[in-house]
């Protein structure tokens, strides 16, 4: 998470959460990391409390914290103290990625407890992803459409083509029987009026 003054410390919000988690930080050099292993959570701080264990000492236990790899850079969270403040609300949340470690002086054991929730970059990836994927399904079923009709313009342009050349066969038959026919008749025609003419010759030619 990005920190308000650049060290990896946030104030965050839940937006899931997805379980409770709890860590116990006991006095010593030693420090006590956040994580076991690497995971792929934010990790949200929101108490510090004394442990009910042992003997509880007036003396103050400073729970500091340091983030990175350079464990001396502490920045202090809380002072804790037996019958004058006992815990201490806290709201910081912490990346997968980043490694965290809490640091404790004094003689009384602390329980940290919060929650962890998805990081919120890997939800805004998988946002953008599906909308990436619905986008490209809807583009898809588009284009499909649009060669549906330009493959169903396309045979009804062949159709109406194919009709075209049959009306026009058709109409040139049709002309073609018909001057046909006139010819047949103005054969027809001439060869009774050569008839006629030969009938009328001999009809002079015998009287």
């Amino acid at each position: 998470a990005a920190g308000r003054d650049g060290h990896g410390l946030e104030s965050t919000r839940p937006h899931t959460m997805s379980g409770f988690w709890g860590l116990e930080v006991k006095p010593g050099a030693k420090p006590t990391p956040l994580r076991k292993q690497p995971g792929e959570m934010v990790m949200v701080l929101k108490q510090a409390a004394l442990a009910p264990t042992g003997k509880l000492s007036a003396d103050p236990s400073v729970l500091s914290v340091s983030v990175g790899s350079d464990t001396n850079e502490r920045f202090v969270l809380c002072h804790l103290a037996s019958g004058k403040c006992e815990q201490w609300a806290i709201d910081l949340g912490f990346g997968p990625d980043e490694e965290v470690n809490f640091h404790l002086t004094g003689k009384c054991a602390v329980h940290l407890t919060g929650f962890y929730e998805m990081d919120d970059d890997s939800d805004d990836e998988d946002e953008m992803d599906s909308e990436e994927e619905e986008m490209a399904r809807m583009q898809g079923e588009a284009m499909e459409e649009d060669e549906d009709e330009e493959s169903g313009e396309e045979e009804e342009g062949e159709e109406e083509s194919g009709e075209e050349e049959d009306e026009e066969s058709g109409e040139e038959e049709s002309e073609e029987e018909s001057e046909e026919r006139r010819i047949v008749e103005l054969d027809a025609n001439g060869k009774e009026v050569s008839d006629d003419g030969e009938e009328e010759e001999e009809e002079s030619g015998e009287e």
